[in-house]
């Protein structure tokens, strides 16, 4: 019956098959000379017949990820969902990637503990979310390093973590998948328009922890800490003045919909962002399941959401163009005033981290060579 089905599908009128090298040609039946040539034309037609991974017949091995963004967020439409298809495209629907979006399974400040404790198999987090828990990833986050894109960033983040094991050291409970980073970044503000470093001072700016913060503090902005998805809410009661984030997020979470001004500070560095599994169910899955899942991460992700947020910041760009709201351009003095100030705050946190005894020179300065 196999052997029938399969001649009825492939060997009908005037069909060709290659034999041991010979092709032979049949209309309606096939004629095969000595035995050898019958073990293989039968060894072929199994083959083909048999069942490929991850159809009828085989369970599909699912993967809960744990996402901050929206299902319409540009991280999510150009990050989040291309690469969970490419895992399952490249595990040949051995695995599907289920994707909980705007932290319907765990918050922004839980995605790593939750991951690590099995409720979610996948996480993806902002190390900006996590102050001090990963003190030299955190550390790339040193303002003034001149990245002006997020696939420069995201390249660079994703070499450190290859280059130094104290990086990866941070994340040993968990599989790393791929990291990625964002640039630049801009301070959204509903009433004060920041055109010189002193329109800054005395200002509530929402940032994350590590360079962001550090540098607004130094301005004399008072830095604060909250999720991305609270910024509307305290920008539109005043509670805040202004939110410091990338394109990505003013779009994500409804800032272009309240702010009035964005201002591009060139001295920031972007955010680090971290994609990675359950390090259980991890080991659990077949090495050739490992394999095809790190084809499509690895680089090729940190190059996958890189591109998606420099596309999702045209966009976003755009947007805020067409609402009326205003892009501000420091002047060439404006940014050097910026860039000097993050001078002191480089060496400060460099020392902190060096006296940690952490290597934070070293993969400063390779940050450092990279960009150029």
């Amino acid at each position: 019956m196999l052997v029938g089905s399969w001649q009825e599908r492939f060997l009908g009128n005037e069909q060709q098959i290659i034999v041991g090298g010979a092709e032979m040609k049949g209309k309606k039946s096939l004629k095969v000379a000595g035995s050898i040539g019958l073990i293989l034309v039968l060894a072929s037609l199994l083959l083909v017949a048999a069942p490929a991974p991850g159809t009828a017949g085989e369970k599909a091995i699912e993967l809960r990820f744990s996402v901050q963004q929206g299902a319409k967020a540009g991280k999510y439409v150009r990050g989040h969902e291309p690469w969970a298809k490419m895992v399952e495209e490249a595990t040949r629907g051995r695995v599907k990637v289920t994707i909980y979006p705007s932290g319907s399974l765990a918050k922004a400040k839980e995605v790593y503990d939750a991951t690590i404790g099995g409720i979610a198999d996948v996480g993806w987090i902002a190390i900006g979310h996590y102050p001090r828990r990963f003190p030299l990833t955190e550390g790339c986050t040193i303002p003034g390093t001149g990245i002006k894109d997020s696939v420069t960033g995201s390249r660079i983040i994703w070499k450190l973590y290859n280059k130094f094991p104290e990086i990866r050291a941070e994340f040993a409970d968990v599989k790393v998948l791929t990291m990625h980073a964002f640039a630049p970044i801009s301070i959204a503000t509903t009433k004060v328009p920041i055109r010189a470093l002193h329109d800054v001072r005395g200002l509530k700016i929402r940032a994350t922890a590590g360079g962001v913060s550090m540098l607004l503090e130094a301005a004399g902005a008072s830095p604060m800490f909250m999720g991305p998805g609270d910024i509307y809410l305290n920008l539109e009661k005043g509670v805040i003045d202004g939110s410091a984030m990338g394109w990505e997020g003013h779009g994500a979470f409804g800032i272009v919909e309240i702010a009035k001004y964005f201002t591009v500070v060139p001295a920031f560095t972007g955010p680090q962002f971290v994609l990675f599994m359950n390090q259980k169910k991890w080991d659990s899955l077949p090495y050739h399941i490992q394999e095809a899942i790190m084809s499509v991460s690895g680089q090729v992700a940190s190059r996958l959401y890189g591109m998606g947020d420099d596309k999702t910041s045209q966009l976003v760009m755009d947007k805020i163009r067409s609402k009326g709201a205003e892009i501000i351009t420091l002047t060439p003095a404006e940014e050097a005033r910026w860039r000097d100030l993050a001078k002191p705050v480089q060496d400060k946190w460099l020392a902190d981290l060096e006296a940690k005894g952490l290597p934070a020179r070293v993969v400063f300065d390779e940050m450092l060579r990279l960009v150029k």
